[in-house]
């Protein structure tokens, strides 16, 4: 995203965006458009992010076909999955993106692509080959997210592999240490430091956020954890997902 600009799941929180998807999906055209308005923001750096170049609303015609994207991504995700919406709609853009490269450069550079009516398929056909792709996909993008989470990770001295471990077992510690990884993420003095120093300011959170120094100490490596997904939400949205965070409140402000 652009500056300070938020994503789509900052502008309107998880539940708010289920109803407006459930909305949208039902008819409802305001819904619709307002769930399209606000994420915006989130198609921009997508598409930014592909491209590898700036784009500009009203100039690109690649932001016009991520659009159209989004509000087919509207239509066709499933309600009942537990994937997060806005990774299912970054593939989308994705792929269609890929098919406007493959049309306006006359080749093919998709790992899979999906054979349209013109090479016979029937909608049948079509549907299957979709969701064989989209698992797929959406597998291979798992597990680029958690192999780039994991080296993040490396970086603070946090392994992997013992998240589990040191996720807090009642929910009422687990919700106290969310709310202080947010509270640093809504400090950018407090992710300089992080980023600087690779590790927690505890006297400073504790300050800001309320939470005991010591309930932050025995805490670090899962806020720690839980900031740099926070931090870098767009990238880690997956992980955002099935750690069930809420990805609301201000963009990431420092990058490392």
């Amino acid at each position: 995203m652009q500056g300070g600009a938020r994503g789509c799941v900052a502008l309107l929180g998880l539940r708010e965006l289920e109803t407006n998807l459930a909305l949208a999906r039902s008819g409802d055209r305001e819904a619709r458009e307002d769930l399209i308005r606000e994420c915006q923001p989130f198609v921009l750096k997508t598409t930014e992010s592909f491209c590898g170049k700036g784009l500009q609303w009203g100039r690109d015609d690649e932001l016009s076909v991520s659009l159209i994207a989004l509000n087919e991504a509207v239509d066709r995700f499933d309600l009942e999955r537990s994937d997060s919406f806005l990774a299912f709609a970054g593939m989308v853009i994705k792929s269609r993106l890929k098919d406007y490269y493959r049309r306006e450069k006359r080749q093919l550079t998709a790992e899979l692509s999906l054979q349209d009516d013109e090479n016979g398929l029937q909608p049948a056909e079509l549907s299957r080959a979709w969701e064989v792709y989209r698992l797929e996909r959406a597998a291979r993008e798992r597990g680029e997210e958690i192999a780039e989470y994991r080296k993040l990770l490396a970086d603070y001295d946090v392994s992997f592999d013992e998240l589990v471990k040191i996720a807090p077992k009642k929910s009422t510690n687990r919700r106290q240490l969310i709310a202080a990884a947010h509270e640093l993420i809504r400090q950018p003095g407090l992710v300089a430091y992080l980023i600087r120093n690779k590790r927690l300011p505890l006297n400073e959170l504790s300050e800001a956020s309320g939470i005991g120094r010591k309930t932050l100490e025995r805490g670090r490596k899962y806020i720690i954890a839980v900031a740099l997904i926070l931090n870098h939400r767009e990238r880690f949205l997956y992980l955002g997902s099935y750690l069930k965070l809420d990805l609301t409140g201000p963009e990431g402000v420092g990058r490392q």
